[in-house]
């Protein structure tokens, strides 16, 4: 359990951390107050190294950095980090696969204040291995005790977040492919752990580690219907229960529900798919003291996986949180076209549309945000005609 005297020394880190990157907030604070007063852009991207192949963001931070991953001619996952001023860094972890088409290659997965990415990346066996990239190109490896690393299995350990004191969150698989959630310090000690219910599919924390050291992801039960959780800095777990959501198994075509985001004041993001035969998904946000608040974006679907908070309620379609309780993630309609919304604190709604996204019918393209800055630049990736992904950078 953290004490209050320990509580007090994270927070004091945090703030730390926060000074040494302070002027360059101020300064994107100001360009975004300037553009307040005119109308919202978008900027698209692709990692020149892509030449054309696909450019996946993944996660940003403050000051509007970004990370995420690219792929080669040969489909092959490289690394990248987009700098506020449109410059690109491109790197690969140490030992990451370069066989074509093949699941190979580096995934980062989140970037903190500093500018730290952190993910995992497959090596030419498909065995998964995490890494942190500091500011400075330096990179370090590693793998989670008790993790499978034989070749044969194909698993190994996920990064799925980090933090501002550079704690990172993940899962990872033992010889039984079962999975485990863990956290990992900066001095190198981790904590796995398991949510109490979960059955023989195991626990995914899928969130990124907030300050105080909490985690909130999907456990599958003894029927394999996935739930919603959150691991407290203690140790003790909460399972989020949603009175209209399906609660069949997944193998009964019910996808159950997701925490994909949880902020520095406790409050979740995520989204389930309800009962009423068509696996319909409903966004949520859960604050702290328990207060649940569902919704639907306007435009939404109701039909057949169809809804808000993402094409998939797990494992699919991140939905994006910032510590003001602001929310971005896509909502799919009754055409099958993804469309990114923006949900304020107030439950307002923005939704749009990247340039150049496919919106036929039918096509299951479209624009898919996965970040939401505290300063409200939304970032993601959109998908075109030719089911190609780019990057966008929205700007309020």
């Amino acid at each position: 359990m953290t004490s209050p005297v320990g509580l007090k020394c994270v927070r004091s880190a945090a703030m730390n951390a926060a000074a040494l990157t302070l002027f360059v907030a101020v300064s994107v604070l100001a360009l975004a107050a300037s553009a307040a007063a005119q109308q919202p852009r978008i900027i698209t991207f692709d990692v020149p190294a892509s030449q054309g192949n696909g450019t996946i963001p993944t996660a940003m931070n403050l000051v509007g950095t970004i990370t995420g991953n690219y792929l080669d001619a040969y489909g092959v996952s490289h690394g990248f980090v987009r700098n506020p001023n449109g410059t690109f860094t491109t790197f690969d972890a140490p030992g990451a696969g370069i066989v074509s088409f093949d699941f190979n290659g580096t995934f980062p997965m989140g970037i903190n204040l500093l500018g730290t990415v952190a993910g995992y990346y497959n090596d030419s066996n498909l065995v998964s291995h995490c890494f942190i990239r500091t500011p400075d190109g330096k990179i370090t490896t590693f793998d989670v005790p008790g993790a499978d690393l034989n070749p044969a299995d194909q698993l190994g350990s996920i990064v799925t977040g980090i933090n501002v004191l550079g704690t990172v969150s993940g899962y990872y698989f033992d010889s039984s492919s079962l999975s485990h959630g863990f956290l990992r310090t900066p001095d190198g000690n981790f904590t796995p752990f398991d949510a109490p219910s979960a059955g023989e599919l195991g626990t995914y924390p899928v969130s990124p580690v907030n300050i105080e050291g909490a985690v909130a992801g999907i456990y599958l039960d003894s029927n394999s219907l996935p739930h919603a959780f959150v691991r407290n800095p203690d140790g003790t777990f909460v399972t989020l229960s949603f009175p209209d959501a399906c609660d069949t198994s997944l193998s009964a075509g019910c996808n159950g529900a997701s925490a994909t985001g949880i902020n520095d004041s406790g409050t979740v993001a995520g989204a389930y798919r309800d009962n009423s035969g068509n696996n319909v998904a409903r966004a949520y946000l859960r604050l702290r003291d328990g207060t649940l608040t569902t919704f639907e974006a306007p435009g939404a679907g109701d039909g057949y996986f169809e809804g808000t908070g993402g094409s998939y309620a797990w494992f699919g379609v991140t939905v994006g949180l910032n510590n003001s309780g602001a929310t971005a993630a896509t909502l799919e309609d009754n055409n099958n076209v993804f469309h990114g919304y923006i949900r304020s604190p107030q439950g307002t709604f923005v939704t749009f549309d990247a340039p150049g996204a496919d919106l036929k019918p039918g096509d299951y393209n479209g624009t898919v945000p996965v970040s939401i800055n505290d300063l409200g630049l939304v970032t993601g990736f959109y998908i075109d005609a030719s089911n190609v992904s780019h990057g966008f950078l929205r700007i309020p």
